[in-house]
């Protein structure tokens, strides 16, 4: 008897639970794992692994269901750490993507730029989960001076719609709503 009262009791509570936990889902771009490891100790050669986790904007979602085709950098870079004024970076390589709904189909169309790669997806969290895989990145070769203990790699993501009209590019650059940005990924260099 009291096994069916608190059975009765507990599901819903927690079925609350869960949904009220998914419906306030945090919007924004994040790091779920992210691992960089060196596989050429002569040439300075580093691979990177990492999963990021989109949550799309209300508007984002709406602009992508409605034609808008979002466009997502992933950058890799290389920065140098000064005291006496800003650090200084440099573009190392990025991975660039296109996402698209093909309303006839009902599928995502997701297109890596760099490799012209194509894929199709029947939800937009999977093709948003598989944009955001990246296993086994290599990374230019760098200089043999970057070990000096004063080098970094770093990592970032935005996403933004390909094309926006003037006024939301100017609320885009004090807004989340319109574009999203990640934080930035770094790995000392030793």
């Amino acid at each position: 008897m009291q096994r069916s009262i608190a059975r009765f009791i507990i599901k819903p509570v927690l079925l609350i639970m869960l949904l009220t936990q998914h419906g306030f889902a945090e919007e924004g771009i994040f790091f779920k794992r992210h691992s960089i490891y060196q596989v050429d100790s002569i040439n300075n050669v580093y691979l990177v692994s990492a999963q990021i986790d989109f949550q799309l904007t209300p508007y984002l979602e709406q602009a992508l269901m409605n034609g808008v085709v979002l466009k997502t950098g992933i950058y890799f870079g290389l920065g140098e750490h000064r005291n006496w004024w800003w650090n200084k970076t440099d573009s190392l390589s990025s991975i660039n993507y296109q996402l698209k709904y093909h309303a006839l189909s009902r599928h995502f169309l997701l297109t890596r730029n760099d490799t012209n790669e194509n894929w199709n997806y029947r939800s937009l969290s999977t093709a948003l989960r598989n944009m955001g895989h990246i296993v086994n990145y290599k990374l230019p070769g760098l200089s043999m001076n970057t070990l000096d203990g004063n080098h970094y790699l770093f990592m970032g993501v935005r996403l933004s719609p390909s094309t926006l009209r003037l006024p939301l590019k100017i609320q885009s650059l004090f807004s989340d709503q319109y574009s999203l940005s990640s934080e930035v990924i770094s790995w000392p260099l030793q």
